[in-house]
């Protein structure tokens, strides 16, 4: 059975999916302004013609922008694969009515309703699109969408012919043209329980257009769901246990979703321990794991993972493994074992793009098929698309997979400037996080007054700065006086 965890932090949130105690599955979040999928009021303040895009202010620290890819001309026909981010989504539309040059159609001081679909990296502001969709967990609503769209997935004929029966019945209902993108789990779905969720969005929607009607921009018009509340929706399922939290008010939001999307099997618990909930559960040395770029498997082989800016790749080693007398077996094994693990750190990482497996070379064709078909079997359990090559005869695969979001390196790691970007260390956020998460964790298990905690110069100077709000939180709520002293990386009770 599968038991999902939800870590809520002042600064981010972090859910860890594990089956019979084995992480299968990882998502982090920072809680950040421009997030993925909110929608926006914004004002156009800078047009950049010959880079045929606009600079769009939302109201976060670092200019959005608009470029001629994300903008579609909503006034006349209708988008064709508006949903380019549901990998399941199949449409039938006409083509789009894309710009060719989107500079000559604004002006500076313009206001637009734009949706975030990549969050601010670096430098980088968020990138935006006027294609607005909110997805749901059995349907994707398109305001801008004219028609009907089933899953390629769903194969059966009379269940697609049901699908869009129902949907057809409920669009009745609405004034207005909008568009359904039917998701692949909503095969089997009753019609009453799509019809519900179709009325949500369709009440969401006008929420929005009369928020945009109403403030002037900037202005947040539609936040996306939490971290916890997306990823409940993308993988609860009949084998989901329980589901616990250690926020409050996150065990109440998820709690009210249980409720409101009928999944009742799933147990929902609240964990109040002094440990931090990974640990309590035995899975904090999994997850701390994600962060190696090594990593074992079974009998003593391990694969090393490096990510580069064009791709990632992970290579194989036999390591201490002692197979059979028979060297192409032995080999077959290593490599089956190694499949299995580079698929699901692939998955835990959120591992996107071009990626490269080198496999220790096999003879035989058979074998390298064996291979193949355990690591589509394996990476099958990620809801990401993802397409794989035949292994080559030295061992190489290719693999594409879709990127949904940021890898976990992406979030919590920065170039480091020691070694000019060769390796990697923790951010200066991330960093000082950390040490938040250890000094909470501290002051609730310590019995005495007074907690000391030992840390780089550096990270105190960046924590004694930036957070020193928090800390003076920390000691009134757990009555607590927390000293923080330089030295190594370790707590001191005082």
């Amino acid at each position: 059975m599968k038991s999902i965890y939800i870590n809520t932090e002042d600064y981010d949130t972090r859910v860890a999916i594990a089956e019979e105690g084995r992480l299968v599955n990882y998502f982090t979040e920072k809680n950040i302004y421009a997030k993925n999928g909110n929608i926006y009021k914004g004002r156009i303040t800078k047009i950049v013609s010959n880079m045929n895009f606009v600079f769009v202010d939302i109201g976060d620290e670092k200019p959005a922008f608009l470029s001629e890819k994300e903008y579609f001309d909503m006034s006349g026909g209708e988008l064709k694969d508006a949903f380019g981010a549901f990998d399941d989504a199949a449409t039938e539309a006409d083509a789009p009515l894309i710009q060719e040059n989107i500079a000559g159609l604004f002006e500076k001081g313009q206001e637009l309703m734009v949706q975030v679909v990549k969050e601010p990296y670096s430098t980088k502001g968020a990138r935006l699109t006027t294609n607005i969709t909110l997805p749901g967990q059995h349907i994707v609503f398109a305001p801008y969408l004219k028609h009907t769209g089933v899953s390629k997935r769903i194969t059966d004929d009379a269940e697609r012919d049901r699908l869009r029966n129902i949907i057809h019945k409920a669009r009745q209902t609405y004034e207005g043209e909008f568009g359904i993108i039917v998701r692949t789990n909503a095969a089997g779905v009753a019609a009453d329980e799509l019809e519900k969720e179709i009325e949500h969005f369709y009440r969401q929607w006008e929420s929005v257009r009369a928020a945009y009607k109403k403030h002037k921009a900037p202005r947040v018009l539609y936040t996306e769901q939490d971290l916890a509340i997306k990823v409940l929706r993308e993988y609860v399922d009949t084998n989901t246990a329980e589901i616990i939290t250690d926020d409050e008010k996150t065990h109440d939001s998820v709690k009210v979703y249980m409720e409101e999307t009928s999944k009742k099997n799933a147990r929902v618990v609240f964990y109040n321990g002094v440990d931090h909930i990974f640990e309590y559960y035995k899975i904090s040395s999994q997850v701390d794991g994600i962060y190696n770029n090594i990593v074992s498997f079974k009998k003593g082989g391990y694969v090393k993972i490096d990510v580069t800016e064009a791709l990632t790749v992970i290579d194989i080693n036999s390591g201490k493994f002692k197979g059979a007398e028979d060297v192409e077996n032995s080999l077959l094994n290593i490599n089956l074992n190694a499949a299995r693990e580079a698929a699901r750190q692939i998955i835990l990482r959120n591992i996107g793009g071009l990626i490269v497996v080198d496999f220790i070379d096999m003879q035989e064709e058979a074998n390298r098929k064996k291979v193949k078909a355990v690591m589509d079997e394996e990476l099958a359990k990620s809801k990401m698309y993802f397409k794989t090559l035949d292994i080559s005869e030295y061992g190489l695969m290719e693999i594409t997979r879709k990127r949904d979001s940021k890898r976990v390196d992406d979030v919590s790691f920065a170039d480091c400037q020691q070694c000019n970007g060769r390796g990697k260390v923790l951010n200066e956020e991330s960093l000082c996080i950390n040490y938040l998460r250890k000094i909470k964790y501290a002051c609730r298990k310590a019995s005495s007054r007074g907690v000391a905690v030992m840390m780089p110069e550096n990270v105190k100077k960046s924590l004694e700065s930036l957070y020193r709000d928090r800390i003076k939180e920390y000691e009134r709520r757990y009555g607590k006086k927390i000293t923080i002293k330089i030295g190594s990386d370790r707590e001191a009770g005082a």
